[in-house]
């Protein structure tokens, strides 16, 4: 009987563990799919909504008196930056597609069945507007709404300026155990523009521009589910070693 009940712990824990991580995954803006309100995809206004991996996101505007339809980003396809970002500078180290948030524009996403997610590390990079820029051309912020209804967290990068050849470029970023760790069930995410002084400041400039590209995400299962596998594991189990001591 002890016996069993060992391996009916073992398998408890294998499944607790796989449910941790079998749901990871990337959102990448490759092969996007647009809603019937997104018609003009790659550009993307105020108001539009797009889908990938099982997540919805939606661009807007922060500015007061932002209409529908107000270009916000695109999806720019990396191989073809002369036709895609059409007078902005955009990262030139990334041949897939990826998003621009435009005009001071922002992100907010979620997952589509509601539940949690984790966000393990991004590839981030600055949008230029033909403006010099200095070391830190901006920053990226992620703001996530925290699925156990606590309020906000935070996280921010910097997005480097021009390298020696005048070219802007993706960085991966890793965020800090504290925020990685923290699951969200909403997360904006959003541009600041620096200036040589170091100041930076967001939705107010038309310049906190940036570019995102393969999300790595990790889906959080619903705390009940995981309660009632772990219940119905423990009873098979017992039920098992019930039978095997009759």
């Amino acid at each position: 009987m002890k016996r069993s009940l060992i391996k009916s712990t073992l398998a408890i824990a294998a499944v607790m563990g796989t449910m941790g991580t079998a749901h990871a995954g990337f959102i990448t803006f490759d092969g996007m799919l647009s809603t019937p309100n997104a018609p003009s995809m790659p550009f993307l206004g105020h108001g539009d909504e797009f889908y990938q991996s099982g997540f919805w996101m939606d661009p807007f505007s922060n500015a007061a008196g932002a209409q529908v339809g107000d270009l916000v980003g695109a999806i720019v396809d990396g191989a073809d930056l002369g036709a895609t970002c059409m007078g902005v500078l955009c990262p030139s180290n990334n041949k897939t597609n990826f998003f621009t948030g435009l005009n001071d524009g922002a992100m907010v996403l979620g997952r589509m069945n509601g539940l949690g997610f984790q966000v393990k590390g991004f590839d981030a990079g600055f949008v230029g507007n033909g403006d010099a820029l200095p070391a830190v051309a901006g920053l990226i912020r992620l703001q996530g709404h925290k699925a156990d209804g606590s309020g906000f967290l935070t996280s921010t990068y910097n997005l480097n300026g021009p390298d020696a050849q005048g070219a802007l470029n993706f960085s991966h970023y890793n965020p800090e155990a504290a925020f990685a760790d923290t699951t969200f069930d909403y997360m904006y995410v959003f541009g600041f523009a620096c200036n040589a002084a170091g100041n930076c400041s967001a939705f107010s400039t038309d310049r906190g521009q940036f570019a995102l590209d393969n999300v790595n995400f990790a889906e959080v299962p619903e705390p009940a589910s995981l309660a009632l596998t772990a219940l119905a594991l423990g009873m098979a189990g017992f039920a098992r070693s019930r039978r095997r001591s009759a």
